[in-house]
C-alpha cells in the first residue's frame, strides 16, 4: 500500500540543516524532521523562499520525507533537499535509517536538477 501525502509551503525559511540527525535516531514522530524547518520561520528572510514537503511510504512500510528549500538569496545556491528515510519499529517508534542531502544551483553546469556536487 503506497500512502502519499504532499504538503506545499510557500514560507519564507532559512537554509535546511540536516546535521541535527545522524542515521540511528529513533523519533517517537517523524514527521518532527518536516516540520522543524517551519520552527526556522523567517519573515524577514531576503529572496523568494518557499518549502516543499512530500512525506511517502512503501511495500514495506518505510517513510522517505523529502524537505526541499529553494528561492535563497544566494547567488549560487538556489535551494537544499534533505532526503529522511525512517523505518518503523514494533514500539511504535521509527528509526531514521538513511538521509541524503542535495543542492539546486543558480548557475554552473546544472541548473535544472537536484545535485549531490557543490553549486559553483
Amino acid at each position: 500500500m503506497l500512502t502519499r501525502l504532499t504538503l506545499c509551503f510557500a514560507l519564507f525559511a532559512s537554509a535546511a540543516n540536516a546535521n541535527g540527525y545522524t542515521v540511528g535516531d529513533t523519533f517517537e514522530d517523524p514527521m518532527v524532521l518536516a516540520t522543524e524547518v517551519l520552527d526556522r520561520y523567517l519573515a524577514e528572510e531576503e529572496g523568494n523562499p518557499g518549502v516543499e514537503v512530500d512525506v511517502s511510504t512503501d511495500f514495506f512500510g518505510n517513510m522517505t520525507i523529502l524537505v526541499a528549500e529553494t528561492g535563497f538569496a544566494d547567488d549560487s545556491v538556489r535551494g537544499v533537499r534533505n532526503q529522511y528515510v525512517l523505518e518503523p519499529g514494533e514500539d511504535g517508534v521509527w528509526t531514521l535509517i538513511y538521509m541524503h542531502q542535495q543542492q539546486l544551483c543558480y548557475r554552473g553546469v546544472n541548473t535544472v536538477t537536484w545535485q549531490d556536487g557543490l553549486c559553483a
